[in-house]
């Protein structure tokens, strides 16, 4: 069990990381979305407000989010497709 406020926010911040499908470099500091192709997303209701990186996305490899509705590129907010 916890016994400090920091350990509780590491636990917490871990299951974020864990729920998310994320990694993370500790070195670092740097999170890694899970991937996926257009043909492998996950429903975007699923996941609102998550984001994941699209490995083949039309015009090149992108980070989306979601709408709740859709899978959005982030550089531009069109659907993924």
């Amino acid at each position: 069990m916890a016994e400090s406020l920091q350990e509780i926010k590491q636990l917490a911040w871990l299951a974020i990381i864990e729920a998310f499908g994320l990694s993370v470099d500790e070195d670092a500091l740097l999170f890694q979305a899970k991937t996926y192709t257009v043909l492998t997303l996950p429903s975007a209701a699923t996941y609102p407000r998550g984001v994941i990186y699209v490995s083949n996305e039309t015009g090149g490899a992108t980070l989306a989010f979601s709408d709740g509705s859709n899978w959005r590129r982030c550089q531009d907010r069109n659907i993924v497709s």
